[in-house]
């Protein structure tokens, strides 16, 4: 057993380093007597017979001879508030709607739409775009309206290639005559209430097609472009409507200026899709079309359709906007793709200073 360090049991010596102790004197003790730790010290005074279990101590610090780490302290950097500069709702000029409006395809039946669906869905679309600009407009004035309709308004009649023979509601005539051109005069006449200037730009689209390209007279034989020319006649008396049709004939493109910054519009059945995926070729087309349509006919940004399915694509500096569909169960989008159909509609809204500063899909379907 190890020689105790302690005075001689019951001396006087002991006696006044246990009072010290009790005093809080712990360390003093333990570095006067030589031990390397309080722990020890009370085993030793324990033995003894006293009552160690009423001393309260503090852990001993680092040995003796051993520095204390130097603290340093680092000050905070100075906050400094800079004041935010609050600008009026209306501080950063006027901006304006953008609406396309795509692939209604009028005259396709499907278990879940046809000519009465299409019209709920033309309301939808009408209700929820006038309450997005009315929200817009407490930030900034909004007075204009670009509607382009990006093609596909009809099925078409080609059985066999736009559809099967139960797929028809109804002929080309009775979807532009009956339904198409009545329900969108009635459309865009209403916006007059909420817009003072309405912009309808157009490109037709594959569904329009009369025939087999190769065997029309005509690249004007579109039902598309029969539709455009009698929506055109039929608001040609409102003077702030104005309905345009690509020249020269049968452009299937138009590049249309919106509050400073242009758009390609375009159907987009004119790209290819790559293992049945409609997106990457979309990327690829808009690249080129930059360095051939843009030499000409410069664009900041690509407004698409005809997939049935919205989407963004940032495209390597060509921002573009694929637009959904009116349809819901359409073959199409399942058989090519794998997709459904997406009825929505995409909502812009463009600041003449930073382009599209809002985009919104519309949701027609809703209760579908």
């Amino acid at each position: 057993m190890p020689q105790s360090k302690l005075p001689p049991k019951g001396s006087p010596e002991e006696a006044q380093y246990w009072e010290r102790i009790k005093n809080g004197g712990i360390d003093t003790v333990r570095q006067k007597l030589d031990y390397c730790e309080n722990a020890a010290l009370l085993k030793a005074f324990r033995r003894r017979g006293y009552n160690t279990g009423e001393i309260i101590w503090e852990p001993q610090g680092k040995p003796q001879g051993e520095k204390e780490p130097e603290v340093v302290i680092i000050p905070a950097p100075e906050i400094k508030i800079k004041p935010i500069k609050r600008e009026a709702p209306r501080g950063q000029g006027e901006e304006v709607q953008l609406q396309p409006i795509s692939d209604a395809h009028t005259g396709l039946k499907t278990p879940t739409y046809d000519k009465q669906k299409f019209g709920e869905r033309l309301e939808i679309l009408f209700e929820s775009m006038v309450k997005l600009c009315l929200l817009h407009r407490k930030m900034r004035p909004i007075k204009k309206l670009v509607a382009p309709l990006l093609g596909d308004m009809g099925q078409g009649e080609q059985y066999g290639i736009q559809g099967h023979v139960e797929e028809f509601e109804l002929g080309a005539e009775e979807q532009i005559f009956e339904v198409l051109l009545p329900k969108f005069e009635n459309f865009f006449i209403n916006l007059l209430q909420v817009y003072q200037e309405i912009e309808i730009p157009t490109v037709p689209g594959n569904h329009g097609n009369i025939q087999r390209r190769s065997q029309t007279m005509s690249k004007r034989s579109n039902w598309d472009t029969v539709f455009y020319r009698a929506l055109q006649r039929g608001l040609s008396k409102y003077s702030r409507i104005k309905v345009e049709i690509p020249e020269p004939a049968g452009k299937w493109y138009l590049v249309k200026e919106v509050n400073g910054w242009k758009f390609l519009l375009i159907h987009g059945d004119q790209i290819v899709s790559y293992q049945g995926i409609p997106f990457y070729g979309i990327e690829r087309r808009g690249l080129r079309w930059k360095q051939s349509i843009g030499v000409e006919e410069p664009f900041d940004y690509m407004l698409t359709a005809h997939v049935h399915n919205p989407n963004f694509l940032w495209n390597n500096g060509v921002p573009t906007y694929v637009n959904g569909c009116f349809v819901t169960d359409s073959p199409f989008p399942l058989v090519r793709m794998g997709l459904r159909d997406v009825p929505q509609q995409w909502s812009l809204f463009v600041s003449k200073k930073y382009g599209v500063t809002a985009s919104y899909r519309i949701n027609l379907a809703r209760g579908k």
